[in-house]
């Protein structure tokens, strides 16, 4: 009786897809996760940016003073080089042209994703009589 010794052809290919598909699996992974960390930090500086409009469209029309003022939400720590500033200002002559009591506030984050800076803005516009008023 004769055995055979060694692999077939078959066996040596899926081998060498196998081994091929896990290298290129782990080749993407780190770029993978930097997306993910990416993603999170966004979706982070939105939260954040939101969070803020939400609070002063809570404040009666009347007490929404012109101002720059740096942001304060504890959260900014988890951006990398977090920071954020909050702007109200009077509503742009070319919007609001029947001068309409109307300000508007743009909340903007700053941070950093691998050395390169980042910016969320959000705008929005609150009036006398809107909303919650």
């Amino acid at each position: 009786m004769q055995t055979q010794r060694g692999a077939s052809l078959i066996e040596q290919l899926l081998v060498t897809i196998v081994v091929g598909s896990i290298v290129i699996l782990m080749a993407n992974l780190p770029n993978a996760m930097g997306l993910v960390n990416k993603s999170s930090h966004l979706s982070l500086a939105k939260e954040i940016a939101a969070k803020q409009i939400e609070d002063k469209r809570s404040i009666n029309y009347s007490n929404l003073v012109n101002d720059t003022s740096n942001l304060s939400d504890s959260r900014l720590s988890l951006l990398p080089s977090g920071s954020g500033t909050v702007i109200v200002e009077d509503c742009d002559v070319q919007i609001c042209t029947n001068s309409e009591h109307v300000k508007k506030i743009t909340v903007t984050i700053n941070w950093k994703d691998n050395n390169k800076p980042q910016v969320v803005t959000l705008k929005t516009l609150i009036g006398e009589g809107g909303i919650n008023q």
